[in-house]
């Protein structure tokens, strides 16, 4: 993937992993941001938060996209579905902070009440 040379001292590995960091937390930030415009795109579609089959297909597509660059499938899958379930609560938590779409109190019959919270939100997490 990287048509840098390989480091070849103990320091220059590590600044090459700080700036990798740098580039996933950008990159985290930048989708962080579109999954925030998704949120009010499906409120005001009426949508709910979970989509159970665009989350598998995500991570279906996470896998093989690991898997094709050497990286365990399940490590990324694992990483996904972390970064997903921050998603759906920032989401959950935008659309009560904004009660937009559909009621915060009564689940719908697409979206259950989130256990932790008993909270509904309508906006997408997937992204």
């Amino acid at each position: 993937m990287s048509t840098s040379p390989s480091p070849t001292t103990v320091p220059e590995a590590r600044a090459r992993i700080d700036e990798i960091n740098e580039r996933v937390v950008e990159l985290l930030a930048e989708r962080q941001a579109i999954v925030d415009a998704l949120c009010e795109l499906k409120a005001d579609a009426e949508r709910t938060v979970r989509d159970p089959e665009r989350e598998a297909e995500l991570l279906a597509h996470v896998r093989s996209v690991a898997d094709e660059a050497g990286l365990p499938p399940t490590l990324a899958e694992t990483l996904f579905e972390e970064i997903l379930a921050h998603s759906v609560e920032r989401q959950r938590r935008q659309r009560a902070d904004g009660a937009a779409g559909p009621s915060a109190e009564e689940p719908s019959a697409e979206e259950p009440a989130d256990k932790a919270t008993g909270a509904v939100s309508t906006c997408g997490a997937q992204a």
